[in-house]
């Protein structure tokens, strides 16, 4: 009786005796070939969708941030435009009420951002730190300890997490002896 690999060969069936167990042999170290083929392919799957995972998290995580920083980006003309208007003479001569108000709306806007993880930062007596700051101009100081610090801030930063999206532009103070 001829046998395919499909068959299966019962105990009876022993006329060939050891050229059967030899084929035994080969069919059953074949199949564990397969098995451990089929399982080293399904462990490079599922490595292969881990990975996938992680970074398809990583990129909807960075999209995340860049839409936070564009959304920030383009409020912080108005809000530039708050500070700016905070330090005219005009502002200094309102009313308290309307000077409350204004600053109510301005304090909303930032709150806002914070909301989206948009930080505002002034980094006023901070040391001077090129990653998050831009130097407007420099000024004498006759305290030594405000050397290379942030002596007045211009214009605010912003950050999304630990990635700057606007630098804050500062005056930094120079001590000379």
């Amino acid at each position: 009786m001829e046998t395919s690999d499909e068959e299966f060969v019962s105990e009876e069936e022993t006329e060939e005796g050891p050229a059967l167990i030899k084929r035994l042999r080969e069919r059953l170290k074949k199949a564990v070939e397969e098995k451990q083929e089929y399982l080293e392919g399904w462990q490079r799957a599922r490595a292969d969708f881990a990975n996938f995972k992680r970074e398809e998290a990583g990129i909807h995580q960075d999209k995340e941030a860049r839409l936070r920083a564009d959304f920030a980006e383009a409020l912080l003309p108005a809000l530039d435009a708050f500070e700016m208007a905070f330090k005219t003479k005009w502002y200094e001569s309102a009313s308290l009420e309307w000077k409350g108000g204004v600053m109510s709306i301005y304090r909303e806007l930032v709150r806002s951002l914070d909301r989206f993880g948009v930080k505002l930062f002034t980094p006023l007596g901070e040391p001077f730190d090129p990653a998050r700051h831009e130097a407007v101009r420099e000024v004498p100081v006759e305290d030594k300890k405000q050397d290379h610090t942030v002596v007045s801030v211009e214009r605010s930063g912003y950050s999304v997490g630990d990635t700057i999206i606007r630098p804050a532009q500062v005056t930094v103070g120079n001590h000379h002896q």
